[in-house]
């Protein structure tokens, strides 16, 4: 048998395709020094690196399960694609603050609820809410946790139970919102 390294894209994906989650590691492994290299070039720093790359292998594992997946570039142009888009999507968000229920796949503006608010009020209404709350907001949009460490912080059962809290205490705060200021204060 010869070695991960050897292997075509095309058996990646097969391989992929058929479950084997070894692919993971292989993909993760492959493209860590370029999507580091490119992360750091672009205002980022070692932290930020392995979440990046986590985030790409698994829109990679997901997008290949779909039934209409076709690969139509080479492999790690396609993983750079993905890793440079989530990495643009966290530049863009750690530049303008803003609160957005994640779990609404709407994407229009009118319809999806943001909270477009200077931070000190968001952050002085999050720390009116309960603790759990207050110390999951936090960590996910002041500290840029993601899921998974947050359920570690936390103590929760894994990353799933965090989205689902989370989206519970987001709910809570545009309550807390909507009751302290007017439709004008939020655009």
């Amino acid at each position: 048998m010869f070695g991960l390294n050897k292997l075509t894209d095309h058996s990646v994906l097969e391989r992929m395709k058929q479950g084997d989650e070894q692919m993971l590691v292989h993909l993760y492994k492959q493209h860590h020094t370029m999507v580091k290299n490119f992360v750091l070039k672009n205002s980022g720093d070692e932290n930020v690196v392995d979440d990046i790359l986590q985030d790409t292998v698994i829109a990679v594992w997901k997008n290949v399960h779909k039934p209409d997946f076709m690969l139509q570039s080479k492999l790690s142009t396609y993983v750079m694609a993905i890793a440079k888009n989530l990495w643009f999507k966290e530049l863009k968000k750690r530049s303008k603050f803003k609160l957005v229920d994640e779990t609404n796949q709407l994407n229009t503006p009118s319809e999806e609820m943001k909270l477009n608010m200077d931070k000190s009020i968001i952050v002085q209404l999050v720390e009116e809410m309960d603790e759990t709350c207050r110390r999951l907001l936090s960590y996910f949009y002041f500290d840029g946790f993601n899921n998974v460490l947050i359920a570690e912080k936390l103590g929760f059962a894994n990353a799933n139970t965090v989205k689902s809290k989370k989206y519970q205490c987001f709910k809570k705060l545009q309550a807390i919102v909507v009751e302290k200021y007017k439709k004008e204060d939020l655009l």
